[in-house]
């Protein structure tokens, strides 16, 4: 291993509380953050084991200090700064864990092979603190490379400096924030332009007089006059063209967050060019998805277990997040879906004009599903174990209504199952 000299080593060119900043302040940015934070937390994490006995003991630890809303958090700090720190309030017996706020964490020290020391956070009163009990703390890296002492932002490549020869340019994202600015400053002094009025030969007792008069007009005032006056607005050239360079840097934008906005502001054929993107997108998200199951499964779930009596090696803890299911349904089952009241009438109507495109008015609907519903009701009287699972499958749906986030996510797993069946 070659050794390296490491100092206390703060985040390159930018700031973590600066990051949180331009992430708050710049729509473009807050839009892929949190729509990379839902497609990572959107769909649920599951917790596979060999020992049923340590998954509920897992699920009862999850579910008892609301681990998943701070999960999200956690991911939306991670996408915004690339770096996230998760503490162990106690490290002897992990009942409950807490974000650390990031705007605070200044630098991290390491030793001469890269080894942790302590992290310096900045606290009340301008006070530096060294948090030297390392072990306390679960450290995400967004990005990892090149025994980096930090990882790196979503969108790193906007938010720092860049050298061009001897000059500096301010970041992207500073950049973008100057031509928002400069062409709404254009918008307004086109709305309300700059305006010289010229009396030639006038003197000034004159001009005073004319001042005064022009100060007092209303829109609608006629004028009576001697002098024609000269007027002039200054106001944009209409030929000048902003377009080329807009464009350009909206993609550099869209690009430098690494998200397809026009999936989400384009028309038809943009959207439908950054759908054939979204593969791509999802294999980073998986890739996310896959680092941040590691990293719980080996510093925080397994040190769980392990305190609590079990061993890692034989409960076999597998961590893991379930793929979004689309279930294709055909019209015997929107139509019993219909008739067992989970479904509504205009959803039944939709479907068949989407998938099949019949367009039904309600009679016509009604009577399809009348048809529909005696031919199952004929069905379900010969198959009493089929009355029984439509019966259960009515009762998971109305508990789930009821229930908390962390029991709907396991209600929506079985129903899920159940409609397969069926």
């Amino acid at each position: 291993l070659v050794k390296s000299e490491y100092t206390k080593e703060r985040p390159k060119q930018t700031t973590f509380e600066r990051l949180i900043r331009y992430h708050d302040l710049t729509p473009q940015i807050q839009i892929a953050v949190s729509s990379y934070s839902e497609l990572i937390t959107g769909t649920d994490m599951v917790l596979t084991t060999e020992d049923q006995e340590a998954k509920d003991f897992l699920d009862e630890w999850v579910r008892r200090i609301g681990f998943y809303d701070k999960f999200e958090g956690l991911v939306s700090t991670l996408l915004i700064t690339g770096n996230a720190l998760l503490e162990k309030l106690d490290k002897t017996n992990i009942e409950d864990v807490e974000e650390v706020d990031m705007t605070t964490i200044i630098s991290k020290k390491r030793t001469d092979v890269g080894e942790l020391e302590y992290y310096e956070q900045r606290q009340e009163m301008g006070k530096i603190a060294k948090l030297k009990d390392v072990e306390k703390f679960i450290e995400f890296n967004l990005t990892h490379y090149s025994k980096q002492a930090w990882g790196r932002s979503l969108f790193y490549s906007l938010a720092v400096p860049r050298t061009t020869g001897f000059r500096t340019t301010a970041p992207l994202v500073e950049v973008l924030w100057g031509m928002e600015d400069a062409m709404a400053g254009i918008i307004q002094n086109n709305a309300y332009p700059i305006t010289t009025i010229t009396y030639p030969g006038s003197n000034d007792e004159y001009l005073e007089q004319e001042a005064e008069r022009w100060r007092r007009y209303k829109p609608g005032d006629k004028r009576v006059q001697k002098i024609k006056p000269d007027i002039e607005f200054f106001e944009t050239q209409p030929a000048s063209k902003y377009t080329d360079y807009v464009a350009h840097l909206e993609k550099t934008i869209e690009l430098g967050t690494q998200f397809p906005h026009d999936i989400m502001t384009g028309d038809f054929t943009s959207r439908a060019s950054s759908e054939t993107t979204e593969t791509i997108v999802m294999k980073k998200v998986r890739g996310f998805q896959r680092y941040l199951s590691n990293k719980l499964k080996t510093k925080l779930f397994n040190i769980i277990l392990e305190q609590n009596g079990f061993n890692p090696e034989e409960v076999k803890l597998e961590v893991s997040f379930t793929v979004q299911n689309i279930i294709e349904l055909g019209a015997d089952q929107v139509s019993k879906l219909f008739t067992d009241h989970v479904i509504t009438l205009k959803e039944v109507r939709d479907w068949f004009a989407s998938n099949v495109g019949m367009e039904l008015d309600d009679k016509e609907m009604k009577k399809l599903l009348l048809q529909k519903d005696l031919a199952t009701k004929t069905q379900t009287m010969n198959n009493p174990e089929l009355e029984k699972s439509i019966e259960a499958l009515k009762e998971k749906i109305r508990l789930r209504e009821e229930s908390d986030k962390y029991e709907k996510m396991k209600l929506t797993r079985e129903i899920l199952k159940e409609i397969e069946k069926l």
